[in-house]
């Protein structure tokens, strides 16, 4: 039903450039969630970015084609995985309404400081706070316009709760663009993308460890007995050499 009405969505809109792309990478992040099949969805991926390149070779310069890649290519790869690592108590939407963000905004920060160099740090939190809004926006939005011409008096409902739902989605992100520290200086050049890059792996080991306290706490015991044994070793090597 979703990939039908992608479908339904791009032939009412139009069949431009940037609406193919986003329909494409679309179904690609539908179809990776749906199936729990990573290599089949990374296969589609591959299959979709080499087709769109075919069809039109100067996507290769478009930035918005590279970030629509490396937010389906987040989603494929880490949006599951990241999910998984839920505790139980979690429900399972909340879990990937913070992980499918969050995996696409890891692979796409790198090129977004590329191009302006800041760190957004309320992003993640706007695009979960937003995410109740999108869907009326897109479904609402899409069923009134086959009403308008033909029901103009019914369409009146899904109007207006679309674009209640647009002026919320406007609001929540003043609101996060105004609060302080909202936007941080970040390094400029190849520098601020390999510090951006490393600041994607090591928040993907954060939450990793801030989910899985228990084998935290067994690998930090663990660590800690073979250290004290290593400096016990240590401290009988070196009274056998004084002794003698």
């Amino acid at each position: 039903m979703a990939l039908g009405g992608l479908a339904a969505f791009v032939m009412m809109v139009g069949p431009d450039a940037s609406v193919l792309r986003a329909a494409v990478m679309g179904a690609i992040g539908l179809t990776a969630l749906s199936s729990g099949r990573q290599g089949r969805s990374l296969g589609f991926l591959c299959l979709a970015v080499t087709g769109l390149l075919t069809l039109d070779p100067s996507l290769g310069t478009s930035v918005g084609f590279l970030l629509s890649v490396l937010a389906t290519l987040g989603i494929v790869l880490l949006a599951r995985p990241i999910a998984s690592w839920a505790p139980s108590w979690v429900p399972s939407w909340l879990a990937s309404a913070v992980a499918v963000p969050l995996a696409a905004q890891l692979l796409c920060s790198p090129v977004i400081v590329a191009l302006q160099p800041q760190f957004s740090s309320c992003s993640l939190l706007t695009n979960i706070a937003v995410a109740p809004f999108v869907a009326p926006v897109t479904i609402l939005g899409t069923i009134a316009v086959p009403l308008v011409p033909l029901l103009p008096w019914l369409a009146i409902v899904p109007i207006a709760v679309a674009g209640a739902s647009a002026g919320m989605v406007a609001a929540i992100a003043r609101f996060f663009a105004g609060l302080p520290g909202a936007s941080l200086p970040w390094p400029e050049g190849p520098a601020g993308i390999a510090t951006m890059s490393l600041w994607s792996v090591g928040t993907v080991l954060l939450v990793w460890l801030v989910l899985h306290p228990t084998r935290v706490v067994s690998a930090v015991l663990w660590l800690h007995g073979r250290l004290v044994l290593l400096i016990a070793a240590g401290e009988s090597s070196l009274r056998r050499r004084w002794t003698r």
